[in-house]
């Protein structure tokens, strides 16, 4: 009988650990332009066009951004959280038809990346944009809530999916800033 408890606590035992090993949440959700972006950057720039150069991380901020011990958060694949905000910001300029590759280029450096997974859920990126046509350029920031859960692997879920909407209301303060027309040359 003892044999009989011990085995099944063993098994029991390494059903939780091979249960409770690290993966990689994935979005599902893909950037999606927004119009008030686009018409916010045709209205800034009205017949200027602009490149995007890069976005990259500031030193000291990581893309590793693990969720609550279920695996690092992942918005796309073969992406990163830096690559991922270039692509929507040439999404958001190319739909405004004001994206051209020789133009000023913007470069955006990520100040601050962080989320919080528990209630109250955020997102929280902080971006610094300036170009070639422009001295200093200016920082904007965003702290984008969204819907939780107590179950790990449904708020890393949310988590991962709420980062297209925050990465989207990030370049809206990019976008709406008065600043905005200068890094065009304006």
């Amino acid at each position: 009988m003892k044999k009989t408890q011990f085995a099944v606590a063993g098994l029991a035992c390494a059903a939780v650990v091979m249960l409770s090993g690290c993966q990689t949440t994935n979005s599902s959700i893909p950037y999606e332009v927004s119009t008030e972006n686009v018409i916010n950057i045709q209205q800034a720039l009205q017949s200027k066009k602009v490149s995007v150069s890069n976005v990259e991380l500031a030193q000291g901020v990581s893309e590793n951004l693990m969720c609550r011990m279920n695996g690092d958060i992942k918005v796309a694949p073969g992406k990163t959280l830096s690559q991922y905000i270039k692509d929507a910001f040439q999404k958001e300029l190319f739909t405004a038809q004001t994206y051209d590759p020789h133009g000023p280029a913007i470069k955006g450096s990520i100040e601050d990346l962080s989320f919080s997974s528990v209630a109250p859920a955020y997102w929280k990126i902080t971006m610094h944009v300036q170009s070639s046509a422009s001295d200093n350029g200016y920082s904007v920031s965003v702290k984008y809530p969204f819907e939780t859960s107590w179950i790990a692997m449904e708020a890393c879920k949310n988590t991962a999916n709420a980062f297209s909407p925050a990465v989207q209301e990030l370049l809206k303060q990019v976008v709406a800033n008065p600043q905005f027309s200068k890094l065009a040359g304006s």
